[in-house]
Protein backbone atom coordinates (compact mmCIF):
# COMPACT_ATOMS: atom_id res chain seq x y z
CA UNK A 1 0.00 0.00 0.00
CA UNK A 2 2.87 2.78 1.02
CA UNK A 3 4.40 1.69 -2.52
CA UNK A 4 0.69 2.77 -4.20
CA UNK A 5 0.70 5.82 -2.16
CA UNK A 6 4.16 7.21 -3.20
CA UNK A 7 3.82 5.86 -6.89
CA UNK A 8 0.32 8.02 -6.73
CA UNK A 9 2.16 11.00 -4.97
CA UNK A 10 4.77 11.21 -7.99
CA UNK A 11 2.59 11.09 -10.62
CA UNK A 12 0.16 13.55 -9.50
CA UNK A 13 3.48 16.10 -8.51
CA UNK A 14 4.40 14.96 -11.99
CA UNK A 15 1.15 16.13 -13.34
CA UNK A 16 1.68 19.55 -11.60
CA UNK A 17 4.92 19.89 -12.73
CA UNK A 18 3.70 19.38 -16.07
CA UNK A 19 1.28 22.04 -15.75
CA UNK A 20 3.27 24.32 -13.82
CA UNK A 21 5.83 24.38 -16.91
CA UNK A 22 3.31 24.84 -20.05
CA UNK A 23 1.83 27.62 -17.59
CA UNK A 24 5.51 29.68 -17.10
CA UNK A 25 5.97 32.56 -19.42
CA UNK A 26 8.72 33.11 -22.23
CA UNK A 27 10.49 36.88 -22.13
CA UNK A 28 11.79 38.17 -24.76
CA UNK A 29 14.26 41.13 -23.10
CA UNK A 30 14.48 42.96 -26.87
CA UNK A 31 17.42 44.29 -26.11
CA UNK A 32 19.73 42.65 -28.88
CA UNK A 33 20.14 42.25 -32.65
CA UNK A 34 20.98 38.72 -32.91
CA UNK A 35 19.90 35.27 -30.77
CA UNK A 36 16.47 37.46 -29.31
CA UNK A 37 14.99 34.17 -27.68
CA UNK A 38 17.92 31.72 -28.17
CA UNK A 39 16.85 31.66 -31.81
CA UNK A 40 18.55 32.72 -35.49
CA UNK A 41 17.82 36.46 -35.90
CA UNK A 42 17.99 38.22 -38.97
CA UNK A 43 18.52 41.64 -38.80
CA UNK A 44 16.15 43.34 -41.98
CA UNK A 45 17.67 47.58 -42.07
CA UNK A 46 19.32 49.25 -39.64
CA UNK A 47 17.55 48.65 -36.10
CA UNK A 48 19.93 50.53 -32.99
CA UNK A 49 19.66 49.46 -29.25
CA UNK A 50 18.86 52.18 -27.13
CA UNK A 51 18.64 52.83 -23.22
CA UNK A 52 15.52 53.73 -22.38
CA UNK A 53 14.54 55.70 -19.33
CA UNK A 54 14.16 52.75 -16.57
CA UNK A 55 18.11 51.99 -17.61
CA UNK A 56 16.79 48.79 -19.82
CA UNK A 57 17.57 48.69 -23.35
CA UNK A 58 15.39 47.94 -26.46
CA UNK A 59 15.49 47.77 -30.19
CA UNK A 60 14.53 51.07 -31.87
CA UNK A 61 13.13 50.78 -35.50
CA UNK A 62 12.93 53.89 -38.11
CA UNK A 63 9.65 52.82 -39.59
CA UNK A 64 11.26 52.67 -43.31
CA UNK A 65 12.93 49.87 -43.47
CA UNK A 66 13.89 48.21 -39.98
CA UNK A 67 12.75 45.03 -39.08
CA UNK A 68 13.77 41.48 -36.97
CA UNK A 69 12.90 37.84 -37.85
CA UNK A 70 13.39 35.76 -35.35
CA UNK A 71 13.46 31.70 -36.33
CA UNK A 72 10.87 30.59 -33.68
CA UNK A 73 7.95 30.39 -32.33
CA UNK A 74 6.95 30.35 -28.57
CA UNK A 75 3.53 29.30 -28.88
CA UNK A 76 3.91 26.80 -31.69
CA UNK A 77 0.72 23.90 -30.84
CA UNK A 78 -0.92 25.80 -28.16
CA UNK A 79 -4.41 25.39 -28.14
CA UNK A 80 -4.69 28.93 -26.01
CA UNK A 81 -2.14 31.59 -25.52
CA UNK A 82 -1.22 35.12 -24.30
CA UNK A 83 1.33 37.05 -26.18
CA UNK A 84 1.91 40.58 -25.19
CA UNK A 85 4.27 43.42 -25.81
CA UNK A 86 6.04 46.89 -24.19
CA UNK A 87 6.70 48.97 -26.95
CA UNK A 88 6.69 53.06 -27.32
CA UNK A 89 5.68 54.62 -30.74
CA UNK A 90 6.84 57.32 -32.17
CA UNK A 91 4.66 60.21 -33.34
CA UNK A 92 4.68 59.23 -37.02
CA UNK A 93 1.74 60.05 -38.84
CA UNK A 94 0.81 59.90 -41.58
CA UNK A 95 4.17 58.48 -43.20
CA UNK A 96 3.74 55.50 -40.49
CA UNK A 97 0.07 55.46 -39.86
CA UNK A 98 -1.13 51.74 -40.27
CA UNK A 99 1.84 49.84 -38.32
CA UNK A 100 2.71 45.92 -37.69
CA UNK A 101 5.10 45.32 -34.94
CA UNK A 102 4.55 41.83 -34.07
CA UNK A 103 3.79 39.04 -37.03
CA UNK A 104 3.66 35.51 -36.33
CA UNK A 105 3.44 32.94 -39.04
CA UNK A 106 4.85 30.64 -41.50
CA UNK A 107 4.87 32.82 -45.11
CA UNK A 108 5.30 28.93 -46.82
CA UNK A 109 1.57 28.34 -45.77
CA UNK A 110 0.68 31.30 -45.67
CA UNK A 111 -2.90 30.68 -43.76
CA UNK A 112 -2.44 31.00 -39.69
CA UNK A 113 -1.46 34.59 -38.82
CA UNK A 114 -1.47 36.58 -35.77
CA UNK A 115 -0.95 40.40 -35.48
CA UNK A 116 -0.64 42.94 -32.99
CA UNK A 117 -0.67 46.40 -34.66
CA UNK A 118 -1.48 50.43 -33.68
CA UNK A 119 -2.95 52.63 -35.96
CA UNK A 120 -1.85 56.44 -35.36
CA UNK A 121 -4.05 59.59 -35.97
CA UNK A 122 -3.35 63.15 -36.66
CA UNK A 123 -3.72 64.09 -32.89
CA UNK A 124 -0.64 62.45 -31.88
CA UNK A 125 -2.51 59.12 -30.08
CA UNK A 126 -2.50 55.67 -31.31
CA UNK A 127 -5.18 53.00 -30.74
CA UNK A 128 -4.81 49.17 -30.95
CA UNK A 129 -5.01 46.53 -33.76
CA UNK A 130 -5.12 42.51 -33.42
CA UNK A 131 -5.68 40.38 -36.03
CA UNK A 132 -5.94 36.27 -36.14
CA UNK A 133 -6.23 34.35 -39.28
CA UNK A 134 -6.62 30.96 -40.23
CA UNK A 135 -7.96 29.07 -42.82
CA UNK A 136 -11.42 28.70 -41.42
CA UNK A 137 -11.55 32.29 -40.69
CA UNK A 138 -10.13 35.98 -39.59
CA UNK A 139 -11.25 38.40 -36.98
CA UNK A 140 -10.13 42.13 -36.27
CA UNK A 141 -10.35 43.59 -33.32
CA UNK A 142 -10.09 47.28 -33.34
CA UNK A 143 -11.88 50.27 -31.62
CA UNK A 144 -10.78 53.92 -32.91
CA UNK A 145 -12.41 55.45 -29.51
CA UNK A 146 -9.90 53.98 -27.12
CA UNK A 147 -6.67 56.12 -27.79
CA UNK A 148 -2.96 56.48 -26.00
CA UNK A 149 -0.74 59.17 -26.23
CA UNK A 150 2.39 58.43 -28.32
CA UNK A 151 5.75 58.95 -26.85
CA UNK A 152 4.76 56.73 -24.06
CA UNK A 153 5.63 53.16 -22.90
CA UNK A 154 2.44 51.28 -22.99
CA UNK A 155 1.44 47.32 -23.62
CA UNK A 156 -0.85 45.17 -25.81
CA UNK A 157 -1.38 42.12 -25.04
CA UNK A 158 -3.87 39.44 -27.08
CA UNK A 159 -4.78 36.34 -25.48
CA UNK A 160 -7.18 33.29 -26.85
CA UNK A 161 -8.66 31.08 -24.53
CA UNK A 162 -12.13 29.36 -24.58
CA UNK A 163 -13.29 30.84 -28.27
CA UNK A 164 -12.75 34.21 -26.82
CA UNK A 165 -10.15 36.48 -28.43
CA UNK A 166 -9.31 39.39 -26.12
CA UNK A 167 -7.24 42.59 -26.76
CA UNK A 168 -5.85 44.56 -23.63
CA UNK A 169 -3.61 47.86 -23.89
CA UNK A 170 -1.60 48.26 -20.67
CA UNK A 171 -3.47 45.85 -18.61
CA UNK A 172 -7.16 47.30 -19.52
CA UNK A 173 -9.59 45.14 -22.12
CA UNK A 174 -10.15 47.01 -25.12
CA UNK A 175 -11.62 44.95 -27.41
CA UNK A 176 -12.62 40.93 -27.71
CA UNK A 177 -14.81 38.45 -30.18
CA UNK A 178 -15.66 35.18 -30.43
CA UNK A 179 -14.06 32.59 -32.58
CA UNK A 180 -12.53 29.05 -33.01
CA UNK A 181 -8.61 29.10 -33.38
CA UNK A 182 -6.09 26.73 -35.05
CA UNK A 183 -2.62 26.46 -33.68
CA UNK A 184 0.35 27.74 -35.08
CA UNK A 185 2.71 25.76 -36.24
CA UNK A 186 6.49 25.22 -34.80
CA UNK A 187 7.70 26.24 -38.14
CA UNK A 188 6.15 29.55 -37.60
CA UNK A 189 9.09 32.48 -37.49
CA UNK A 190 8.14 36.01 -35.59
CA UNK A 191 8.97 39.56 -37.14
CA UNK A 192 9.29 42.51 -34.87
CA UNK A 193 8.97 45.95 -36.18
CA UNK A 194 7.23 44.92 -39.98
CA UNK A 195 5.22 42.45 -41.17
CA UNK A 196 7.41 39.84 -42.46
CA UNK A 197 6.60 41.01 -46.43
CA UNK A 198 8.44 44.27 -45.51
CA UNK A 199 5.63 46.46 -45.10
CA UNK A 200 3.55 48.40 -42.64
CA UNK A 201 6.65 49.30 -40.64
CA UNK A 202 6.71 50.71 -37.05
CA UNK A 203 8.60 53.39 -36.02
CA UNK A 204 9.65 53.56 -32.13
CA UNK A 205 11.07 50.64 -29.46
CA UNK A 206 10.25 47.67 -28.56
CA UNK A 207 11.68 46.81 -25.26
CA UNK A 208 10.31 43.05 -24.53
CA UNK A 209 7.81 40.43 -26.42
CA UNK A 210 5.91 37.70 -23.23
CA UNK A 211 4.32 34.68 -24.52
CA UNK A 212 2.39 32.05 -22.92
CA UNK A 213 0.56 28.68 -23.81
CA UNK A 214 -2.01 29.19 -21.24
CA UNK A 215 -3.92 31.99 -20.09
CA UNK A 216 -4.15 33.19 -16.62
Amino acid sequence: MKTRNQLFLFLTLGTLALGCSTMKAVTWPVNALSGLGGYVTDVIGSPTIIQTENGKPAVQFDGADDGLLVQGNPIAGAQEFSIEVEFKPTAAWPANKEQRFLHIEDLTEGKRRVLLELRLNNRNQWYADFFLRHENGSKVLIDSTKTHPVGEWATMKLTYKDRQLKGYVNGILETQAEMDYLPIPATASVSLGTRMDKRSWFNGAIRRVTFRKKVE
